[in-house]
């Protein structure tokens, strides 16, 4: 089943779902280790960070088209503030995923860097201003904060879904289903 139905999760919901949690998760470790790196690893690994980054902003978008286009499972939850505390998490993961990429990005023109997407130049859309280097680089930090904090939440909710209540949550979002 490629679409989804009122009850489980299609096949292009699922693969977004698992393959951006990957790459999330990798460019997060990327953006984190960055810090540490010598400099000799350090241009490669931003290269891979910043194409992921822009790849993920990319995904995000086609993701919530293809979201909108489709119906969303009933929720399993009776609970309206459970409920609305999951549309809550919604929102703040979708913007992070917005606002981290958006931000990487506007960083890196600001340090006056290129933006390489696999290591093809982009065009900056901001001048290069050491004045705002500092609040561009902790925007992005927060935003890369925010996005695993949520993932974090996230995670946790889908184990209390399928270990303490027992619910289908997770198992509708699996590829096995």
């Amino acid at each position: 089943m490629i679409r989804n139905t009122i009850k489980k999760y299609g096949l292009i919901s699922k693969t977004f779902h698992w393959y951006m949690a990957g790459i999330l998760l990798f460019v997060l470790l990327l953006g984190n280790l960055s810090e540490h790196t010598p400099k000799k690893y350090y241009d490669f690994l931003m290269l891979v960070h910043n194409s992921l980054g822009i790849i993920i902003f990319i995904l995000v978008i086609l993701r919530l088209l293809w979201r909108w286009s489709n119906p969303k499972p009933e929720n399993i939850n009776k609970s309206r503030l459970l409920n609305r505390l999951s549309n809550l998490v919604f929102f703040i993961f979708y913007f992070g995923m917005f606002a981290a990429p958006i931000t990487g990005y506007v960083l890196m023109n600001i340090e006056g860097k290129e933006v390489l997407f696999f290591g093809i130049e982009l065009v900056n859309i901001v001048e290069s201003n050491g004045d705002f280097e500092k609040i561009a680089h902790n925007f992005h930090g927060i935003a890369g904060d925010l996005l695993l904090y949520t993932f974090v939440l996230h995670f946790t909710a889908a184990l209390y879904h399928h270990y303490i209540k027992r619910d289908e949550t997770l198992t509708r979002i699996k590829f096995n289903n």
